[in-house]
């Protein structure tokens, strides 16, 4: 793990200086491509499609959890379990979802960014988002607590078929076309457990919660990148009737840029809002940290740098929800992969800072900041 953080930090560094990011003007994909593209060209594309069985007919209850196409973007329940960390449970589906189906997903994948980060330090889960997801019953409740609360109870609550059942719910396909459906099931099954296999069994302290958030979203965006090659190879089998439901989709949360909603500056309003939504939690954490453990003289130091590089990732974050939803569904994949490569940056940056403080707080301040989980 610490090998990889190393080489993680040391290629990012090579290509670019997060305080130069944030004092340059900001450009969306300028930042994600700068970022994303040294993992591009050292790690290429890899990933591993064991036999998976298929269920050519869902059964009724698969049938009522899975969501049609047109189903509006507070999704009820998580298709997967927790497949994710536990600031961030759905991680892996929103990636999925994002990459077929962006009117559904683009707000959930795109709406993540600083508040991971945060939640994580604090050892808070935002449980606003799951209640918004899972307002439909009682027991979708309680499992989406549990998933927030302790990743592990999450593991065994998951459709394992989907994907599968959604597409053979809304496509008539061929044979071939469910051989190729096969493989893109047998993918995400298998990432399903090498992420799940990153989920820690007990309590954490606030370092330790860091550094599992910087290796599992490695692990995701792991899985993404290996599950293009079985994504690009079910979509090249669909007609040009069936590609038409996942191309050219501009999800209405996401509308493309007009000269009517920028300010003087020519800044999108979308862009300001996402900002400020990074910021703000940047920013709440450090004010939060500080109410808690009441630092010294000689820890303050210490927990101004920390301020200075969370709002500086903060001021990262913003590119991966303010950048134009691209109208295809391998482009969709790679700017997924891009969003947790920027995120994983930003933890990993946020965590040799947050080490630091963490280190010179007294027994007694670290109870006190254990208190802000509660």
């Amino acid at each position: 793990m610490c090998r990889r953080t190393i080489i993680f930090v040391a290629i990012l560094t090579a290509g670019i200086s997060p305080f130069d990011v944030a004092n340059a003007q900001l450009s969306p994909q300028g930042i994600l491509g700068g970022i994303a593209r040294p993992f591009r060209q050292v790690l290429g594309h890899f990933g591993h499609y064991p036999r998976f069985h298929r269920h050519r007919r869902a059964s009724t209850e698969a049938r009522a959890a899975t969501a049609s196409p047109s189903e509006p973007s507070s999704i009820t329940v998580s298709r997967l379990g927790f497949a994710g960390v536990p600031a961030w449970p759905t991680a892996y589906e929103d990636v999925v979802g994002f990459t077929f189906w962006p009117d559904d997903y683009a707000s959930r994948l795109r709406g993540r960014g600083f508040d991971v980060i945060a939640d994580t330090i604090t050892g808070r889960a935002d449980m606003s988002r799951a209640s918004a997801r899972t307002a439909t019953t009682g027991a979708a409740v309680t499992d989406a607590a549990n998933i927030m609360g302790n990743c592990s109870a999450g593991a065994s609550n998951s459709r394992e078929n989907w994907p599968a059942t959604r597409f053979e719910q809304i496509l008539q396909l061929s044979d071939a076309q469910h051989d190729a459906l096969d493989k893109l099931q047998s993918a995400v099954t298998q990432s399903l457990n090498d992420i799940r296999a990153d989920c820690p069994s007990n309590a954490l302290t606030p370092p330790d919660r860091v550094r599992t958030l910087v290796q599992t979203l490695w692990t995701v965006r792991d899985a993404a990148i290996s599950g293009r090659a079985p994504v690009k190879s079910f979509y090249d089998t669909l007609t040009n009737e069936q590609k038409s439901g996942f191309t050219g989709q501009q999800p209405a949360n996401n509308p493309p840029p007009d000269p009517k909603t920028t300010d003087d500056t020519g800044i999108n309003r979308q862009y300001q809002a996402c900002a400020a939504q990074n910021a703000e939690k940047a920013e709440r954490l450090i004010k939060e940290i500080e109410m808690r453990t009441r630092p010294n003289k000689g820890q303050a130091a210490s927990l101004e740098n920390l301020h200075k590089v969370s709002a500086d990732m903060a001021k990262l974050m913003i590119a991966s929800c303010a950048q134009p939803i691209p109208a295809d569904p391998m482009a969709r994949l790679d700017a997924a992969s891009d969003q947790l490569t920027t995120l994983n940056y930003a933890a990993t940056t946020v965590q040799i800072a947050f080490d630091d403080f963490y280190s010179r707080l007294s027994n007694n301040q670290k109870a006190r900041f254990e208190s802000l989980a509660r």
